[in-house]
């Protein structure tokens, strides 16, 4: 895998969750907060957990271990404006990553923040984001199809 393949995954990414945030923003405020819709609860919990997942991984491979730390802690991200918004913040800030990383880094592996002393090339975990993304992108474009606001095809191609 080399850079401009991870680019091409992360633009995806960040596109379709372009895409969602902008038919969230659709939801009254019950349906974005009504519980027990997801594993994660609701969709404001699912948005604010792709959020922050995101930002985790990126620091965990930029060498900045956050621990058992949540985004949220640091960023206020109480309500969709503020989940939003730290999204484009972080959205930005992982294509930024990407498009300076060289190909050799997306080769490193490294220790994984489980504890397990188990290693995983850097590429591996930026495609690792991608595809969690793509699970909770799937579950909330569900519930926006259910609510009257389909984000249409969010196909990689």
């Amino acid at each position: 895998m080399n850079r401009d393949d991870i680019l091409f995954l992360i633009q995806y990414h960040n596109r379709t969750n372009k895409t969602i945030f902008e038919n969230a923003a659709l939801l009254t405020e019950e349906e974005l907060m009504r519980g027990d819709e997801f594993d994660k609860g609701s969709a404001f919990d699912v948005l604010r957990h792709l959020v922050d997942v995101d930002w985790s991984w990126r620091q965990f491979c930029s060498g900045n271990d956050v621990g058992k730390a949540y985004l949220w802690e640091m960023v206020p991200m109480s309500n969709f404006a503020e989940v939003q918004a730290a999204w484009v913040k972080d959205s930005h800030e992982l294509l930024e990553y990407v498009e300076g990383i060289s190909d050799e880094t997306l080769q490193k592996e490294i220790v994984l923040p489980f504890g397990t002393a188990q290693y995983a090339a850097i590429w591996k975990i930026l495609a690792h984001m991608v595809n969690h993304g793509t699970q909770h992108r799937s579950e909330l474009a569900r519930y926006l199809t259910l609510c009257g606001h389909s984000p249409g095809d969010l196909d990689i191609i």
